[in-house]
């Protein structure tokens, strides 16, 4: 389904060009003689619409269809299984029959009209813009919202408006017994812009209708502050056993970083480090939040998704931050995907990227989904660090075989890295880490790394293996499962306080 979905989205995405040069719109799921082929089940389609771009669409869809819509006009006639229109800023989208949950996940503007019923969560973490559900909304309508405007024709389900801090949900029809009436609705209560589209469809809101707006008392989270390690504490490396490798003989320090796309084109790292920025930079390759450069890898939150366009995806890949953009199921999130690597390269790398406290459910994803890797963040709630985290992913990466499908792996450290790290992380089955920085310039880090390698007996930094490094004290060598440094084999059972 997803590659089925990919071509919809570009062939789509070719026709759009030509028809809004003639103002003309484009008709999908309609034969040359206008015989009936309606769509059936593609996911993230009619997505990233371009501005004054109109198109019709005759199936039903999956998830994803309308999202991240940037000024276009889509009219869906038959359903949506999911995310219809999440995080649209601007445009308008119809959907004829009912769509399912979270419709307007994030919504930031722009109109959606749904002359079906809707599932739970519709209009959930919106911002902006309205949502016109004709029918009946199911639970939490509104959960998170902070802005915008959710009219809802027929009756919903428990706790609307659940957590939400602004914005206005009217409702005309009926109410849970449980839940109490905030406010009597009048046409001021609501926006003149959202006032001005109902009355453009000929509906009129009636007098009895219920107005949810946000709670006097609500109460943010406070989220446990979660620290990055720096560096592996506890560990050291340790030669090959092989010699010195001689001076005439040169070093490998680059790494690289596989992909499984259309063109299976590897990415190229001169060291096993990546840098993390807020912005790309000319000459490497870096994980950016904006703005990335053509080398960069684009690292996608909820955030992104909601001003994302197609301008900033000539880069080389991205990277879905599923610690922020949490609560999507399998093909919600395959979804977000495939709308994105629709308008990318054929050889774009896409990775999934969480903490390493949940790095079996991450690793399962990426293989399930068929992603390129992964990046594991060394925060976790236990704090138990850098150390710990490297047989947390070893035993991932076994179970769902990344490495030897030619996934990568990075991980993610803080401050500043150096060359042992580097080591230690290759050794571990880590392709490459991310950070901030170097802790000196990249011509010494790489002088040393060489260096390194070559007192080890090593001629590449891929020969880098398990057998390279050594746990420093018993505590270590228990928690990692390394063997103690000294006694150079695994630990005896009755060393382990099992």
């Amino acid at each position: 389904m997803s590659e089925k979905s990919i071509k919809l989205n570009r062939d789509l995405d070719r026709m759009l060009n030509q028809a809004i040069e003639r103002d003309l719109l484009v008709r999908i799921g309609w034969g040359r003689e206008g015989d009936e082929k309606p769509k059936n089940g593609e996911i993230g389609g009619l997505s990233m619409l371009p501005d004054k771009s109109r198109s019709l669409l005759l199936g039903d869809l999956g998830e994803g269809a309308g999202m991240m819509n940037r000024g276009g006009t889509a009219t869906i006639q038959g359903s949506v299984s999911s995310l219809a229109g999440a995080w649209m800023s601007s445009g308008r989208l119809v959907i004829e029959k009912d769509a399912g949950s979270r419709t307007g996940h994030h919504m930031s503007g722009g109109f959606i009209i749904v002359h079906g019923s809707v599932e739970s969560y519709a209009g959930s973490n919106m911002t902006g813009g309205t949502l016109l559900i004709r029918g009946d909304a199911g639970p939490h309508v509104g959960s998170g919202m902070s802005g915008g405007t959710i009219i809802v024709m027929g009756t919903v389900g428990e706790s609307p408006g659940k957590r939400m801090s602004g914005g206005k949900i009217v409702i005309c029809g009926g109410l849970p017994e449980s839940e109490n009436i905030t406010t009597q609705l009048e046409p001021p209560n609501i926006s003149e812009e959202s006032l001005e589209f109902v009355t453009s469809l000929g509906i009129d809101l009636p007098d009895h209708a219920s107005v949810f707006t946000a709670s006097a008392d609500l109460r943010e989270d406070m989220p446990p502050v979660l620290n990055r390690d720096v560096k592996f504490t506890g560990i050291g490396v340790l030669g090959s056993g092989g010699g010195k490798v001689e001076s005439a003989v040169g070093i490998e320090t680059s790494v690289e970083l596989g992909g499984r796309g259309e063109q299976n084109s590897n990415l190229v790292l001169q060291l096993p480090w990546i840098s993390i920025a807020n912005k790309g930079t000319e000459g490497g390759s870096s994980i950016v939040t904006s703005i990335p450069s053509q080398d960069d890898l684009l690292m996608v939150d909820s955030e992104c998704l909601s001003t994302l366009d197609r301008g900033l995806l000539s880069c080389r890949g991205f990277i879905v931050d599923i610690e922020d953009v949490c609560g999507l199921n399998d093909a919600e999130l395959e979804s977000v995907v495939v709308a994105i690597r629709s308008r990318m390269g054929y050889d774009a790398l896409v990775m999934l990227c969480d903490r390493v406290d949940r790095v079996d459910e991450l690793s399962r994803r990426c293989s399930e989904l068929d992603l390129d890797g992964i990046m594991v963040d060394v925060r976790s709630l236990d704090s138990a660090g850098a150390t710990v985290a490297l047989p947390r992913i070893g035993m991932a990466n076994k179970k769902y075989r990344l490495s030897t499908e030619n996934r990568s792996i990075i991980l993610r450290l803080d401050g500043e890295t150096d060359p042992e790290t580097l080591i230690i992380a290759r050794s571990a089955g880590i392709s490459a880490v991310a950070s901030p920085g170097l802790s000196e310039s990249r011509g010494i880090i790489k002088s040393k790394l060489e260096g390194l390698l070559r007192e080890m007996g090593l001629d590449s930094i891929r020969h880098a293996d398990r057998g390279n490094i050594r746990a420093l004290n018993h505590d270590t060598a228990i928690q990692t499962g390394l063997r103690l440094v000294g006694l150079d084999r695994p630990l005896s059972a009755w060393t382990r306080r099992d």
